[in-house]
């Protein structure tokens, strides 16, 4: 531990790839949770989890692993620090009015929308689905409701053409840094300016299940290639079943038309594509490999 850095009066929950770079940032610069909340041993319910340990072995603060941070025992041993602010990044359950009175100065979020568009569950595979090409990591206070909060400050990004998820989760953990970063200290101390969003401008997008990673061959090849990249890594991937056998296409693009049933997998111009109802994909990275 740094010989300035100090155990600030925040406490800080997450359990994802994105979470752990913004704790690893606050601690860098010096800002230490008087107690951090990761999931319980175990957990592999979240898309890129990662586990806060390391970082407090590093830096020297309390982690608390819980199944549910609503519980009542939760709720008591947070209120006893008293703190002033609370960060809930990259957590998959909702904050209720207990835990969320608790900080003197709110209980803080970032959602990877430009909110108040794309309030809801599934951000970045939603924003590569709906074709977008601007989105943004937005700082928020949560609220009872669904992302609906006071916007503490909004980092926009561009999405380029045939960008997948990945690449798009990289962006946003740069941002959802560079927002901790640059408003950490005027949030600890009460001094954060807030602007409440349009309401009237709201949209929901709604939760994705695993299911819904099928793809029907059928549709245009445009569309089966926004599914790959939409659900390619840090998710679980889109999916389809060839021989009886399920596999998982990571990794893609749209080939020329090729003259079969939709759904045939073949070899054609030295590689292997799978024809859809219009256009074929060209599969460059499946598990299992295809056609190999």
């Amino acid at each position: 531990m740094s010989p300035a850095a100090t155990h600030d009066a925040y406490v800080f929950v997450g359990g994802v790839d994105v979470s752990y770079a913004c704790l690893a940032a606050l601690c860098e610069m010096g800002h230490l949770p008087g107690l951090a909340v990761g999931y319980g041993e175990g957990f592999h319910g979240a898309s890129a989890a990662a586990d806060l340990e390391p970082l407090a072995r590093k830096f020297g603060f309390p982690l608390l692993r819980v199944s549910n941070t609503n519980d009542p025992a939760v709720v008591h041993q947070i209120g006893a620090l008293q703190p002033r602010l609370m960060y809930v990044i990259g957590w998959s359950q909702l904050i209720h009015k207990p835990l969320l009175d608790l900080p003197t100065y709110g209980c803080v979020g970032i959602h990877p929308t430009k909110l108040p568009e794309g309030r809801g569950r599934a951000p970045i595979p939603w924003t590569i689905l709906k074709g977008l090409d601007q989105t943004a990591s937005t700082m928020f206070f949560l609220t009872e409701g669904v992302d609906d909060g006071d916007v503490i400050g909004q980092i926009e990004l561009v999405v380029e053409a045939r960008e997948d998820a990945g690449a798009l989760y990289d962006k946003h953990r740069a941002a959802h840094v560079e927002l901790v970063r640059r408003h950490h200290e005027a949030l600890v101390t009460g001094a954060a300016d807030a602007l409440p969003q349009e309401h009237r401008l709201a949209t929901y997008w709604p939760r994705r299940r695993p299911e819904d990673g099928r793809i029907d061959w059928a549709r245009p090849v445009d569309e089966v290639d926004r599914l790959v990249r939409a659900l390619t890594h840090p998710f679980p991937g889109a999916f389809t079943e060839v021989d009886g056998q399920r596999a998982v296409i990571w990794r893609a693009e749209p080939a020329a038309h090729v003259d079969a049933k939709p759904g045939s997998v073949l070899r054609h111009d030295g590689s292997t594509v799978i024809a859809c109802g219009r256009g074929a994909l060209r599969i460059l990275k499946s598990d299992p490999p295809l056609l190999s």
